[in-house]
């Protein structure tokens, strides 16, 4: 193979791996922005609760919240 072709072709591979790297670490970025944004707002649901409330997290399906009374603290016995 004709050492400019050669060249012409790692060069172009290289660019299409930068591009590749690029584009995924911007992709990875904003998925980890998005689970963060979540978790704060699930924490800031949680200290909203009233007390006896249960939080089920079914993963990617959801969340389920059970709302409590207001009577005693959470876990206390009664």
């Amino acid at each position: 193979m004709d050492p400019v072709t050669t060249a012409a072709l790692a060069t172009t591979a290289g660019g299409a791996l930068t591009c590749i790297t690029t584009i995924t670490a911007g992709w990875l970025k904003a998925r980890l922005q998005l689970r963060r944004a979540r978790e704060e707002s699930r924490r800031q649901h949680v200290r909203m609760l009233p007390t006896g409330s249960r939080i089920i997290d079914l993963g990617k399906r959801g969340i389920v919240i059970e709302v409590g009374t207001r009577k005693g603290r959470a876990g206390e016995r009664g």
